[in-house]
């Protein structure tokens, strides 16, 4: 052009007041966290870390935990949980614990979940506390009906046992029952 300008278009310049980086140190952190068993989601979250930075940074870095020696996975529930408390009770024998006590575990975590600020997780412990609840109920039901199961038929049995023996009464020519027939009337 005539005034000494080019066709291309000047070069942008980064806007100041950009996002900033985290530390190394923090980075590290939460390398060790993520390596220890946290998901990527809970790692960011702790350290203050965008997912998307983080997982470049893991790609680049090499963070898999596929390259990680094999390691059983950490128990990520706090002593105090209601679940872990329930299971040191029953120590391990899950035909000790009642549909009622696991409905209260999903209830306790919904409730955590929802102060966490957390509102899927909580969604998700809400259907686990209504299928138990559900299960529950079914369960109830079916024993109900097995129980008057029972008992009618252990009604039916009775009733055959008496029948039996008022007609072996009957057959040796004992009258004594009630409803024998008086020659009277």
């Amino acid at each position: 052009m005539a005034d000494g300008r080019g066709i291309t278009p000047p070069k942008k310049t980064r806007r100041p007041g950009g996002r900033r980086s985290a530390p190394d140190a923090v980075w590290n952190r939460v390398r060790i966290d993520y390596l220890a068993g946290s998901s990527a989601a809970e790692a960011c979250r702790r350290y203050g870390v965008g997912l998307t930075a983080f997982r470049d940074r893991a790609a680049r870095e090499g963070w898999r935990r596929m390259d990680q020696p094999w390691a059983p996975p950490p128990n990520r529930m706090e002593a105090w949980d209601e679940g872990v408390l329930l299971d040191d009770q029953v120590k391990g024998d899950l035909d000790k614990i009642h549909l009622r006590q696991l409905s209260f575990v999903a209830h306790r975590r919904m409730m955590r979940a929802v102060l966490r600020g957390e509102p899927a997780e909580a969604l998700r412990w809400r259907r686990v506390r209504l299928a138990m609840d559900l299960e529950d109920a079914e369960l109830d039901r079916m024993t109900g009906q097995h129980e008057s199961i029972r008992q009618d038929r252990a009604g039916w049995a009775e009733l055959e046992a008496m029948d039996r023996a008022e007609q072996a009464a009957r057959d040796r020519g004992e009258t004594d029952s009630p409803d024998s027939s008086d020659p009277v009337f």
